[in-house]
Formats: C-alpha cells, sequence, structure tokens
C-alpha cells in the first residue's frame, strides 16, 4: 500500500470521526445548553408572602412566574418590575429570596421559568424561551399594582439571551446583562463546530446594538464560562452601554458586597425607574 493511498484512507477515517462527532453535538446540544431541566424542584411552588404565581399559556405549555411586589406596600400601584431571566442551569426557586434589594426600593420583581425547566411543561428552545418571556411581560404589565412604562429587564447568562428576546418585541425601560454571552455562535467554535448546527442561536449582540434605553453590562474578571470580553463585546456594540467588571467568577451574585448596587441605582436613575431618594414611587390603594 502506497503513501498516498494511507493518507486518503486517514483522511476518509478523520473525516467519518468529525462527521460522528458532529452528529453527536447536534442532537445532544439541547442537554448541553438547558441542563437546568434535570433540576429536581418541589411539587409545589415556593410563594413567600404576598407573593403570587402566575401561570402563563404558551405555543410550547404552560410557564411559571413568580411576582414579588415591591415590600413597601404589597397593595402598591404604579410600581416599577425587573423581570428576571436566570441561568441556563438554573430555576425561579433558586431565586426567590435574592431580589429583596430591589423590592426594599420600592421595585417588583417578576422571575419567570422557561418552558421544560421547575414545574413548567413544554421543552427549552429559543423559540419557546420568547414566548414565555412575552407572556410573562404581557401578564405583569396588566397588573394594576404594575406600571407598564417602567419595567425592565435584568438577565444572567443565558438569562441576558431570554431577556434580550423580550427586548426584540417588548418595550423595556432598561437592561441589566450579567454574565452574558454574544450569541451562541461563539461557543460552537469553540467545540470545533460550524454554527450553522446550531438550533438556537440567542443573538444579544444585534439586540444591544439596537437597544435604545439604558444599559448596564455586568461580567466577572475571573469567568471561565464566558470569558468577559464578551461583554465588553456587548457593551461596546450598544454605543451608551455601560460596562463593569467585577473581581469574581461566572453567575456570581452578591449585590452586598459586590459594587452592584453602586452601578444599578444610577442606571435606574437615569431610566426614571427610581427617583433622586433612591427609592420608586408608591402609591396604596384606599
Amino acid at each position: 500500500m502506497n503513501l498516498r493511498r494511507v493518507l486518503s484512507i486517514t483522511a476518509l477515517a478523520a473525516a467519518a470521526l468529525y462527521a460522528s462527532y458532529l452528529g453527536m453535538l447536534y442532537y445532544t446540544q439541547g442537554a448541553l445548553i438547558y441542563p437546568g431541566t434535570q433540576n429536581r424542584v418541589d411539587r409545589v411552588a415556593p410563594q413567600p408572602k404576598d407573593a403570587e404565581l402566575f401561570h402563563i399559556s404558551t405555543p410550547a405549555g404552560n410557564v411559571e412566574a413568580l411576582f414579588l411586589p415591591a415590600s413597601a406596600n404589597a397593595n402598591a400601584t404604579h410600581q416599577p418590575v425587573v423581570i428576571f431571566g436566570h441561568g441556563n442551569g438554573e430555576v425561579i426557586d433558586y431565586w426567590v429570596s435574592a431580589f429583596h434589594g430591589f423590592q426594599e426600593r420600592g421595585v417588583g420583581v417578576l422571575l419567570v421559568e422557561y418552558p421544560g425547566y421547575g414545574r413548567s411543561t413544554g421543552s427549552p428552545s429559543e423559540q419557546s424561551i420568547r414566548a414565555a418571556m412575552d407572556g410573562a411581560y404581557d401578564r405583569v404589565a396588566a397588573d394594576p399594582r404594575v406600571d407598564p412604562d417602567r419595567i425592565f429587564g435584568f438577565g444572567q447568562s443565558l438569562g441576558g439571551g431570554a431577556i434580550c428576546l423580550l427586548a426584540r418585541d417588548r418595550s423595556l425601560r432598561a437592561l441589566i446583562l450579567q454574565s452574558t454571552f454574544t450569541s451562541l455562535d461563539a461557543f460552537a467554535a469553540s467545540y470545533w463546530a460550524p454554527s450553522f448546527l446550531l438550533r438556537d442561536h440567542f443573538d444579544n449582540l444585534s439586540v444591544a446594538k439596537r437597544f435604545q434605553g439604558p444599559m448596564l453590562v455586568i461580567h466577572g474578571r475571573d469567568d471561565r464560562l464566558i470569558p468577559w470580553n464578551q461583554g465588553l463585546r456587548l457593551a461596546s456594540a450598544s454605543g451608551h452601554a455601560i460596562f463593569r467588571l467585577y473581581d469574581c467568577g461566572h453567575g456570581c451574585w452578591d449585590p452586598d458586597h459586590l459594587p452592584f448596587w453602586h452601578d444599578v441605582i444610577p442606571l435606574l436613575l437615569k431610566a426614571g425607574i427610581l427617583l433622586p431618594d433612591g427609592h420608586a414611587t408608591l402609591s396604596v390603594i384606599e
């Protein structure tokens, strides 16, 4: 067997192995992108005092969203609301007690679950998550306690992609993106795979370019899952976004010890969500 034939057989074998590898990636990408579907949760959703659980019907299934009203007065009207999108390995149950800082400042919180996560039915995908976020927005915007003109988005990791999907379809007063990627195409390259094999792309970069409201992009300096330069690219694409680099890793959440409020409060003041005293206006239903 001559050398040319050996090289030809070797190349064919390598191509076959690579094709098999790409096929495996294609059929397992759902598990890689959405591992939180495997998280076990209680059959009954957590429901702190004054919270309300919304059940939202979407084409992909029924999803949950937990509304945590501003703690200044649970019956208040015209309160601003932050809609939160969590990371791909989490569920809303993990975040129930994490947003007291917003609530204490007069901001209500809506935690939106993804299809196929927690107690929500359906399967996660870019399309189904987009429908869930849109439905959650419409439900909370119609609530008499909420000021629909002061709804803003906050997404962490994959949740940044969920919030960017929402920003395509609904009016958001401001955006906070933490540990968020430019698009999933960047990860395809790290797997030595072409991006056209991806079923979901989450093109956050294009949203950052078009969003006209105040935007804050936060990233961890030691983030090994989503490098901080992706956050910098998001902020740079906006042209008017503020970029902050924290001394932490991926998805670090410690607002009392990180400069989170130092960065967020000016953003919310600029967006008209908070008043100069750092709190939202609340009027009580008689």
